[in-house]
């Protein structure tokens, strides 16, 4: 409810059970979870959002542990996990659904470890700035993302990933370190990435939508 009360405060809830099994890892996690939310702007344009989360794991190997890395074995087992989650967004873009100048600045910090058995600190980042060139047909865009992860119970679960939608040109979990003895991604505790783009008019009618671009892509995990 973005105006619980009546007040411009957001209050929300979510709750459900979720099974995953990534095809990268020999890993299936059945997760159920729980996690309340408010927040509030902090001005015209910023904003903070207050989460807690709790979530329940259980971890399993979908083939014989000794085809696993050791480093993906450790991960498997019960996990409960009990965290906040504070969230600091700052929008200064002209638009939300296509924005063609201005800034949006997020960050967010997840404190784990307020009970259960999981404990790390996790940051990240991630920086959107947009501008045109030649009488606004041309737009510009650059995407920084980065973020640091600390604490022994930081299990692939939670670690960074590259890949796919996050890092184009590669595989999915396809940037980082790796396990080569038993070819499987590790995830990582550090990572930083850029993207810039250009989006320009192809000559077809704008109602439709459909625009050329040009992008470059970076990143470290």
């Amino acid at each position: 409810d973005p105006s619980f009360l009546g007040r411009n405060l957001l209050a929300g809830i979510s709750f459900g059970q979720t099974t995953s099994t990534p095809s990268s890892t020999p890993l299936k996690t059945e997760k159920l979870y729980f996690s309340p939310i408010i927040g509030f702007p902090l001005s015209r344009d910023s904003k903070l959002s207050i989460k807690y989360r709790l979530d329940q794991d259980e971890i399993k190997l979908t083939t014989n542990s000794s085809l696993v890395s050791p480093l993906i074995r450790s991960d498997v087992g019960n996990k409960n996990k009990s965290a906040i989650i504070l969230s600091y967004n700052v929008d200064k873009t002209n638009s939300v659904v296509t924005p063609t100048s201005g800034y949006d600045l997020r960050i967010t910090q997840d404190f784990s470890g307020l009970g259960g058995n999981v404990s790390y600190l996790k940051s990240e980042l991630k920086f959107k700035i947009y501008k045109t060139v030649f009488r606004d047909d041309i737009i510009l865009s650059s995407d920084l993302s980065s973020g640091a992860i600390v604490g022994s119970d930081a299990s692939i679960m939670n670690r960074f990933t590259l890949g796919g939608d996050r890092l184009k040109g590669f595989r999915n979990q396809g940037v980082g370190p790796f396990d080569k003895v038993y070819n499987t991604p590790l995830g990582g505790k550090m990572f930083t990435s850029l993207s810039l783009q250009a989006s320009f008019p192809i000559g077809v009618p704008e109602e439709y939508g459909i625009f050329g671009g040009l992008f470059i892509d970076t990143g470290s995990l």
